[in-house]
């Protein structure tokens, strides 16, 4: 039988349904309490979606804000991926002495004995002083942080750091460089320091990006081998060479010596100039072959067979210009390349005249730091007056002081096809066309060629001459500048130039700053003695690493300027062995 519909009613309230809480009852307090506490939860939980949105949004990716600040360095590598610079995890022992627990005498003692750098009387003084922290070592070997923690004092703190470590040690060590803050003693400020590939693309190290450079470690290792091996024979205070691709600009290999170690370089302050990039030298004689370049595409030099009077000194404006080595006859213009004649030269840049002078010096770079990704970049000495004297002794390289890497991009012109492009530490992508700018022709850069294998056969380069790669370029001797004046018993000794010459890849410039002779060198100490055995040696170990092998029967034809010297050296014949 159907129940009648109230005592259905009835029933469902009892069994299921429940009635609203009277107002003020327990169940409505607690009912308010709940809601207020999910509002709470939402209005958290909303806030903190702002603010996670809000990072995403406004934070940047430029290293000084947000992940990047936690980000690892980036590494650094060679071009065949080698890594010259990685960041790994180190300890490092601090103290907070105001937490130390134990007896700081018996402590002091212990760590003296475990980090004998500072006495027990230092530690006593650190562990009773009131600073709340301070580095002990930095970065600590795993069995000292394990004996210092051994010690079981609150007060003593391992901390894991990240260090940058530079695997290769001192090798391209003013390439690489560093970077880090330091506090300056005026402003008490932290600002950056450091020098290299480190300190120039520190931004993007810090945000994790890692630089892949044009530096071949092979051939890094085997300019700095050769011009360390030389230095040591002939006494040099220091060497530096520099090695580019002529068609691309990168740089293979950049040495300067004495080197610094990245991994301690504060150690070695005293040799933090980068020689190759920041000094800047007289180059002496190696100037000629710039100076020849300027001429025959100026149409001051069309006939080879043209002769200069070389028999007597030329007195300029109260200045002498004399030759080392006086031939005392009229000179063809091969000839005046071949025996290195300031008087030849000297000749040829006064027809020249100031202002072509000036300007092809200009086109190359001269009057202006070298481009390239480095902050240490040294101003050339560029002539602010060209009296007729100027002209002619820059002709030869003296007046007017460069640094080596601008010698190596103007060198790669005169060999490439004449074309300067710029020298980079970058590698670039395989096949890539570098821009540059037009200085000489193909023709006069043909010519070039020419003269500068002439040079290496015949002239004062024969010790440069490595068998089978075709070398040329060519020697520069001058007075190291002191002070204000020039000494007189030391030099800078250069070889520019490039290989293989019937079809050049490379271009070389290696210098020795006051190279001593010897009974090897019968007593001379110019740039054939010095520094062509340098560049032989050299190309004989760089050639093969980069692809070039020696060809005996392989050469560039010179015959029409070798048919112009009365007198002939034996082809291949070392002067110095």
């Amino acid at each position: 039988m159907n129940a009648p519909a109230g005592l259905r009613l009835d029933r469902a309230v009892r069994v299921g349904l429940r009635e609203p809480a009277a107002p003020g009852t327990p169940m409505q307090v607690a009912q308010q309490r709940l809601m207020g506490i999910m509002l709470m939860f939402m209005l958290v939980t909303a806030i903190i979606g702002l603010r996670l949105v809000q990072i995403c949004l406004f934070t940047g990716s430029d290293g000084n804000n947000g992940g990047a600040q936690n980000a690892q360095r980036g590494e650094i590598l060679d071009r065949n991926g080698q890594p010259l610079a990685t960041t790994i995890k180190l300890w490092a022992v601090a103290v907070n002495p105001q937490k130390i627990l134990g007896d700081k005498n018996a402590l002091a003692v212990k760590l003296n004995q475990l980090m004998p750098e500072k006495s027990v009387l230092d530690y006593r003084r650190i562990l009773f002083g009131k600073r709340k922290f301070l580095y002990l070592r930095q970065p600590a070997p795993p069995e000292l942080a394990a004996a210092v923690h051994a010690l079981g004092d609150p007060g003593l703190l391992l901390l894991s750091e990240s260090h940058r470590l530079f695997p290769q040690s001192a090798m391209a060590g003013h390439v690489l460089g560093y970077s880090q803050e330091v506090e300056n003693p005026r402003t008490h400020k932290q600002e950056l320091t450091g020098i290299g590939i480190e300190r120039y693309f520190d931004n993007d190290l810090k945000a994790g990006k890692s630089i892949t450079l044009s530096i071949d470690t092979r051939v890094q290792a085997a300019l700095e081998s050769e011009i360390s091996k030389r230095m040591v024979e002939t006494q040099a205070v220091g060497g530096a060479g520099v090695i580019l691709d002529v068609h691309t600009g990168e740089v293979l290999a950049m040495a300067s010596l004495p080197d610094i170690n990245p991994n301690a370089p504060l150690r070695d302050q005293a040799n933090m100039s980068n020689k190759v990039t920041q000094s800047t030298y007289e180059l002496g004689s190696t100037f000629k072959m710039l100076t020849f370049a300027n001429a025959i595409q100026s149409g001051v030099l069309t006939d080879m067979s043209q002769k200069f009077d070389v028999s007597s000194p030329l007195h300029v404006g109260g200045h002498t210009i004399h030759d080392d080595e006086p031939m005392h006859r009229a000179l063809t213009v091969p000839e005046v390349m071949t025996y290195s004649s300031n008087i030849g030269t000297a000749q040829i840049a006064d027809e020249l005249g100031p202002e072509r002078t000036k300007a092809f010096f200009r086109l190359l770079g001269m009057d202006r730091r070298i481009p390239i990704e480095l902050r240490e970049r040294g101003m050339p000495q560029f002539p602010s007056y060209w009296a007729r004297t100027t002209v002619m002794t820059t002709a030869y390289g003296h007046g007017i002081a460069v640094t080596p890497l601008h010698l190596a991009v103007a060198y790669s012109a005169l060999a490439n096809g004449g074309i300067l492009r710029p020298a980079t530490l970058l590698k670039l992508p395989p096949n890539a066309q570098v821009p540059g700018k037009r200085v000489i022709s193909e023709a006069t850069s043909a010519r070039m060629r020419q003269f500068m294998r002439l040079v290496v056969l015949q002239g004062t380069g024969t010790n440069a001459n490595a068998a089978g790669l075709r070398v040329g370029g060519k020697t520069g001797t001058a007075e190291k500048v002191v002070g204000r004046g020039y000494s007189k018993s030391a030099n800078i000794t250069v070889f520019a130039g490039a290989f293989p010459m019937d079809n050049p890849r490379y271009a070389v410039v290696t210098i020795l700053d006051d190279a001593k002779g010897s009974k090897q060198t019968a007593g001379f100490k110019t740039a054939g003695w010095m520094t062509a055995p340098l560049m032989r040696r050299i190309t004989a170990r760089v050639g093969p690493l980069l692809g070039i092998r020696p060809e005996l029967d392989k050469d560039i034809d010179v015959s029409e300027l070798m048919a112009l010297l009365a007198e002939k050296k034996v082809p291949g014949k070392n002067v110095l062995e």
